[in-house]
């Protein structure tokens, strides 16, 4: 018998212990909580509910038609909405969920919530939507007129470059001029970028579906960086899968720019050895045709610890 004695004393401190823990999970939960009897009189309510309906005492012993007037169902996982009368008589809608205490019926919990306060947060959650969304279109809005008017002068200086270029014999002026050019261009390159950022930020960036001759692009690509990357006494290869067709249905002008882009980083990263173009086709199902192009390099390459920032803006 010795040894009964510790372990019901011990089941004992645990129970008092779940108990504890249940009571400090009632007093902190969300919801306003009232337990009631089967007879409407309520036996607890937590601290939440006492303090949004205003009895600084608490509610045990008021009756639950004091709190709220509309009969309830006292079944389990009722679920009703109804008015909620504060002890100063004014009301706010709720929903009301009926829970089953014991397998008798003697003791049903409420759950309480207050309906008023999740309009009001919706409310409040669509005017900051609102609000950013229109800051957002105001912010792309002003990007596209600043890149739009910065494009006026480029093209401007641009095309006067143009025509110097066919009349100017100095060597040491077209060599300016060819500098004066590059940057123009390099300009409205930029500005594309921009533009393409801030309709992709907007949702209005759609790739267009056109018809063109894959090899000739390809081949626009490769005459674009063969003098930088020769220059730098680079090899540059470039090889397109016999397999792939001669046309395509794509965005001719996205494809060529993201190669372009990774062609120039190759490029500005690769001091010795080559830089490789490669084109293959990897599926096709009807007339879709899947093609995997590749961009490798013999350069520094990336270091680990930056790998995750690749696909991020301005990283």
């Amino acid at each position: 018998m010795s040894s009964v004695i510790p372990f019901c004393a011990y089941y004992g401190g645990v129970m008092n212990e779940l108990r504890d823990l249940f009571g400090i999970l009632l007093e902190n939960a969300i919801e306003m909580i009232i337990i009631q009897d089967k007879n409407g009189i309520i036996l607890y309510s937590n601290s939440g509910c006492n303090e949004e309906l205003g009895y600084e005492q608490g509610l045990v012993n008021h009756r639950v038609v004091d709190v709220i007037p509309e009969e309830l169902e006292l079944e389990n996982g009722y679920v009703m909405e109804t008015m909620v009368y504060r002890k100063n008589r004014t009301c706010f809608s709720a929903t009301v969920k009926v829970v089953k205490l014991d397998e008798y019926g003697d003791k049903y919990g409420l759950m309480l919530n207050n309906e008023s306060y999740k309009n009001s947060l919706e409310k409040t959650i669509e005017k900051v939507k609102q609000e950013a969304e229109a800051s957002a279109k105001v912010k792309n809005e002003f990007v596209a007129n600043v890149t739009h008017e910065l494009r006026t002068p480029v093209n401007g200086i641009l095309g006067n470059t143009n025509i110097l270029l066919e009349t100017e014999n100095d060597s040491e002026k077209l060599h300016m001029l060819r500098t004066i050019e590059t940057g123009c261009k390099t300009m409205n390159n930029l500005i594309n970028n921009i533009l393409d950022f801030s309709k992709l930020e907007a949702g209005k960036f759609t790739l267009e579906q056109r018809k063109f001759e894959f090899r000739s692009m390809i081949d626009y690509v490769r005459s674009t960086h063969m003098p930088k990357i020769t220059e730098k006494g680079l090899k540059f290869f470039v090889t397109v899968s016999p397999e792939i067709p001669e046309y395509v249905i794509g965005d001719e002008l996205r494809i060529g720019q993201v190669l372009n882009n990774l062609l120039s980083n190759a490029c500005k990263f690769t001091h010795v050895g080559k830089v490789s173009l490669e084109v293959l086709k990897t599926a096709q199902n009807g007339n879709r045709v899947e093609l995997f192009f590749m961009v490798i390099d013999t350069g520094i390459g990336i270091a680990k610890a930056d790998i995750d920032k690749l696909f991020k803006s301005f990283s």
